[in-house]
């Protein structure tokens, strides 16, 4: 993850034409301004902050993909990630890119509004990348690129380090492996070249400064403006600590947040009113609001802890300390400038008055400049006591240490005065101080408290992006005064375990919860239950009076979804006991069966009738085609699995015989030749069989396009899964596709498309 720097001088021996020392050493205008929020990516709540619920799926359309291609790369729903967001960068106000703990990468071009992801081959350990691309994921050994986020090449190793950090500069690409290595590449992936870090130096992190690129670890640093040639560096720019971030809405930091860890953005401190402004300061850090408070410029002095901070309204504004420690800022508050003089008594108030400033302090210490700051000078000291105030009445500037007052005209000759009243200062304010009172002020805003847990922050300027459980992408543009937030349903450990698919609609669960889409995807809703199952199966009824409708076998019930996919109801008049394992939708009339063979049957889904097999083995597939239906049982320690026929719509079955082999996972189908059970087909109801064709893949689905194409992923068990799509009838018209992450991944296609869920996450091939 990125982090922010406060820019220090820095020395060292430079190379011949490197002009590193200059780069460095420039302050980036550009950059300092950078960060101005854009426009939310949600109306504000009532509590100031934006929020977009976690079932509103945030993909946004891309260049649609036909053919083949489509099933090369398949996008995961944000919805089912369930790993922490680990890796964030900020790569322009709109592009953000972060990865999961699981590979899984994500990338937005509208500050957080929409993402489109994809799973990288292997852990993520950084990302980054330029405005409209290339994007760039850092893994330990090589660098993936991708011009769309979507489609990722794998660039040639060319270090044998273990890469850990990296960073998108201007000069390229630039990473750092753990023992020194380093490799840099162009922007757009070409001219890659590795090497190691002079003296044996081991660096920890990367960053990009003023066209430079910057290695440290501890105190230690080098820097490289052609990513090749590396000087060491004298002095470190000061590195923040990654945990704070100051942003127009204040000091940005994971906190408590409700029950949980947010990220907090306060503006607390002692306030000091400068004319209908005011500055909060605390520990160093400055936030100055011209506005009430509704916005805020923060930023850092060069010492902690400030007296006074006063001044005229719009600047210069002037912070004074202990020990004689005075900044100025000239540029609203932006930054803030260290005053070198010799004064070391602890200063504590001061005015300026048009181009006169004074400034009192320890033992009657009167600093006075006549021209803004250029120039200073001391007055005689009126009184040898500590003066804590000084400002007008009158016309005539008024000095007091609380008890004994003193005036004077110009500000360098002081007498003895009569007591005046001095502003209020102390007590806390909501609003903010008047004109010279100083009071205690607090406002913060945070993150909603519905979000996951926060376990990662980063800012650029007031673009900043939370990251944190179940896939968690907080983003915000204004400096955290409000956020936009998407992240997974929290599906449990192992994701979704089954999914059904009919037309634009699909259901999943991961055996507590069921969410489903009725949108293809644009939107996913949790179910509401009325109380708490162990749910086995779910289907979504394809054909006939019922189709669309919902269902769910659990322990003890049956649940529908008829009309609303929020509300779940008993399907059944009445409990439907057993243990229901398995769904199956044949003719237009609904299964379900057990885990001791049960099997019940409906065609209002009202009803539910007990069907008899007489066999105590669970039914785990059927099929059908008029009024034979067929189904197979389980195959036991003894048995292997039985073919079972009806001939009454599915009223009563009859064993047909015990089939060859047994197998958890039987490929039975029906057509107009016959019945076939994997690569053997039956024409004369199951009385023979013979082998159909030497080409055959289990599982076969129809991708419902017109094409004619059929597509399965193959699960191995001792060897990674293999993905076919089967194009023609010919012995050599199929394709496998190596390209996707399928890993234990089983595919349904319908009129909507197809989906994948592979790894407890829902997939879909980028052009559907």
């Amino acid at each position: 993850m990125r982090t922010l720097l406060t820019v220090a001088p820095i020395l060292l021996t430079l190379l011949p034409g490197c002009g590193l020392i200059d780069r460095i050493r420039g302050v980036d205008d550009e950059a300092a301004e950078d960060g101005e929020s854009g426009e939310d990516a949600a109306d504000k709540a009532e509590d100031g902050t934006a929020a977009v619920e976690a079932v509103v799926e945030t993909a946004p359309k891309i260049a649609p993909i036909t053919g083949l291609d489509r099933f090369k790369h398949w996008a995961p729903r944000h919805a089912f990630l369930g790993a922490p967001t680990v890796v964030a960068s900020v790569i322009s106000e709109q592009q953000l890119i972060v990865a999961t703990s699981d590979a899984h990468v994500g990338v937005s071009d509208d500050a957080g509004a929409t993402w489109r992801w994809t799973k990288a081959s292997d852990a993520v350990r950084d990302v980054g990348g330029y405005p409209d691309g290339p994007y760039i994921a850092l893994h330990e050994g090589a660098i993936s690129m991708s011009n769309d986020g979507l489609q990722w090449r794998r660039l040639p190793r060319f270090s044998s380090d273990s890469l850990i950090d990296m960073v998108a500069a201007d000069l390229g690409v630039v990473a750092i492996g753990k023992n020194g290595g380093f490799i840099h590449v162009g922007k757009d992936g070409t001219g890659g070249r590795g090497g190691w870090m002079p003296d044996k130096f081991k660096p920890k992190s990367l960053i990009e400064l003023n066209g430079a690129v910057l290695a440290w670890s501890g105190k230690t640093g080098y820097g490289t403006t052609d990513g090749v040639t590396w000087t060491e560096l004298e002095q470190l720019p000061v590195m923040a600590d990654g945990r704070g971030f100051l942003t127009s809405a204040g000091s940005c930091a994971i906190a408590k947040v409700g029950k949980r860890r947010g990220v907090a953005c306060s503006v607390t401190g002692t306030a000091h009113g400068i004319d209908d402004e005011f500055a909060v300061e605390n520990k160093g850090v400055v936030s100055l609001t011209l506005d009430g408070g509704e916005t805020w410029v923060t930023a850092a002095l060069p010492f902690k802890g400030a007296n006074s901070i006063f001044g005229a309204a719009g600047g210069p504004y002037y912070a004074i300390g202990n020990a004689g420690a005075i900044a100025i800022s000239k540029d609203g508050g932006k930054t803030w400038v260290d005053q070198k003089w010799e004064e070391s008594g602890n200063l504590s108030d001061g005015i300026v008055d048009g181009s006169t400033v004074i400034i009192v302090g320890a033992k009657g210490t009167i600093v006075y400049s006549q021209n803004g700051g250029e120039k200073w000078d001391y007055a005689a000291p009126p009184t040898t006591k500590n003066l804590t105030w000084v400002g007008k009445s009158d016309g005539n500037f008024v000095a007091s240490d609380g008890r004994a007052f003193f005036s004077s005209i110009n500000g360098v000759d002081w007498v003895e005065a009569e007591p005046v009243e001095i502003p209020a200062s102390g007590g806390p304010c909501d609003e903010g101080p008047e004109d010279g009172e100083t009071c205690r002020f607090e406002a913060d805003v945070s993150t909603p408290e519905s979000m996951p847990e926060v376990r990662g922050l980063t800012f650029t300027g007031d673009v900043g992006v939370a990251l944190g459980d179940d896939a968690l992408v907080a983003v915000t543009t204004d400096g955290g005064g409000t956020w936009s937030s998407a992240h997974g349903l929290d599906l449990g450990r192992y994701g979704a375990t089954a999914f059904s698919v009919a037309g634009d609609k699909v259901l999943t669960t991961d055996g507590v919860k069921l969410v489903s889409t009725s949108d293809a995807g644009a939107s996913w809703v949790e179910g509401e239950l009325i109380r708490s199952y162990k749910i086995n199966a779910v289907h979504v009824i394809a054909d006939g009076a019922h189709a669309g409708v919902m269902l769910a076998a659990a322990k003890d019930e049956i649940l529908a979804a008829k009309v609303d996919p929020k509300l779940w109801l008993p399907a059944g008049d009445e409990q439907i006991k057993g243990d229901w394992r398995a769904i199956f939708e044949v003719g237009g009339v609904v299964y379900v069966s057990g885990s001791k063979g049960e099997l019940r049957r409906s065609d209002d889904l009202g009803d539910w009738a007990e069907v008899v097999t007489g066999i105590p083995s669970p039914v785990i597939d059927m099929a059908g085609d008029g009024e034979t239906v067929w189904a197979t049982t389980a195959p036991t320690r003894k048995n292997n699995n039985v073919l079972l026929r009806s001939e009454d719509g599915g009223a009563h079955f009859i064993v047909v015989q015990e089939m060859p082999g047994a197998t958890e996972q039987p490929d039975l189908r029906v057509n107009a030749d016959g019945v076939m059970w994997g690569d053997v087909i039956s024409r004369d109801l199951g009385k023979s069989w013979t082998r159909e064709t030497e080409r055959y893949f289990p599982g076969l689905v129809d991708v419902g396009d017109g094409s004619g194409m059929q597509i399965t992923n193959l699960v191995y068990r001792y060897g990674g899964d293999r993905l076919y799509v089967v194009t023609g009838e010919g012995e050599n018209d199929w394709v496998r596709i190596d390209s996707a992450f399928t890993e234990g991944g089983g595919i349904q296609c319908s009129g909507g498309g197809c989906w994948m869920l592979a790894g407890g996450v829902v997939y879909r091939p980028l052009g559907m």
